[in-house]
């Protein structure tokens, strides 16, 4: 799937429209629910409470954030009172959602699990890690289409040697280093691999190679496998069986909350900082910079001509544009590499044969 999904995706946008990237799922979901339909345990209907409440709450907590972080900058923040009705709405709803998990046994969330240290820590670990994993994979295919100018097609290739480097690690981890190493020493790993490979795409330029822009992704895609493999082993390793579902259901928010907020925030960071470079580039490009007449020497134009006002003016957006990408990525490896001191928190499981993944 990492392999195939954004290649597969890219060719079909760039051949038939970006719906087929929705409608190729219909065929596949049905292969595979005609491939499970008979493996499925028989299990007995058992009468569960609902926590509406809680499922509210959660919604408009979670729901509003997500509104504040993709609107904000659209509505000029805290001065728009629909953003001010959403923060609000956000606010109060997740007080009143943790209170509720903290206090009450029917809660739809269980916040009491969070007592765990392993778990706790491999939670806030989950965030920062999807922050940086899904922000940098939301963020790539901007970045080279519309700066680099790749074609779809290009541009989905970009992400087949992390893919690669994915699906080698999570078979590596799985079957032979799980077995050899602390899974803690693991999660550092891939932490630390997400992070370089995020900070190595900060350094890049304009003339940025197909091959620079690849490099990195190998190295997020190996630390994609040193992750999540050993973390739902560490992070499920004091529960039993009869807390495996609120537990794996806290940890799915978790992963979920972290690359969507992840997602805005680091949209929200492109877009803040390439007016912020805008403006710096903007002052320096006047008639008395030598570096202007440079720049315009060989186009033959008059630097005082609209055409050459029209140069610069690309030139200074791109310039902005890239530097923003830089500050984006740096946030995305800063944020990798700065929950590693979480995995000293998190106990060494008594065994470390296989993972115990989240359902």
């Amino acid at each position: 799937a990492p392999i195939l999904g954004p290649t597969l995706g890219a060719a079909l946008t760039e051949h038939f429209s970006w719906r087929a990237v929705f409608y190729v799922n219909v065929p596949i979901a049905a292969f595979a629910l005609m491939m499970i339909s008979g493996e499925l345990p028989r299990d007995e209907p058992q009468k569960v409470v609902i926590d509406w409440t809680g499922l509210v709450l959660m919604v408009l907590a979670i729901g509003g954030l997500q509104f504040v972080l993709d609107q904000g900058e659209t509505r000029d923040w805290f001065d728009s009172r629909v953003i001010q009705i959403f923060a609000l709405v956000a606010a109060l709803s997740a007080v009143l959602f943790v209170v509720r998990g903290w206090r009450l046994d029917t809660n739809i969330i269980d916040f009491r699990l969070l007592r765990d240290r392993s778990f706790a820590s491999a939670n806030l670990a989950m965030l920062g890690f999807g922050l940086a994993l899904y922000g940098t994979i939301a963020m790539l295919p901007l970045f080279v289409q519309g700066l680099l100018h790749y074609p779809v097609l290009d541009a989905g290739y970009l992400f087949v040697p992390r893919g690669l480097g994915a699906a080698f690690s999570m078979l590596l981890t799985g079957s032979v280093l799980m077995k050899r190493f602390d899974p803690r020493l693991l999660v550092a790993t891939g932490l630390l691999c997400n992070g370089v490979g995020s900070l190595a795409l900060s350094w890049l330029s304009l003339e940025a190679s197909f091959w620079q822009l690849a490099l990195p992704g190998v190295i997020s895609g190996l630390g994609m496998g040193l992750f999540f493999v050993p973390m739902s082993t560490v992070a499920f390793q004091n529960f039993g069986a009869d807390r495996q579902d609120e537990a794996s259901g806290i940890y799915s928010v978790m992963r979920s909350l972290g690359s969507s907020v992840g997602i805005a925030i680091v949209g929200w960071q492109l877009v803040r900082s390439t007016q912020r470079h805008w403006h710096d580039l903007a002052a320096h490009v006047t008639l008395f910079n030598p570096a202007v007449h440079e720049f315009l020497r060989p186009f033959a134009v008059a630097p005082s001509s609209s055409k050459a006002a029209a140069l610069l003016a690309a030139q200074v957006a791109a310039q902005a544009q890239m530097l923003a990408f830089q500050d984006v990525f740096l946030l995305t490896g800063i944020a990798a590499i700065v929950m590693l001191p979480l995995v000293l928190f998190m106990q060494k499981p008594q065994t470390a044969g296989g993972p115990m993944l989240a359902r």
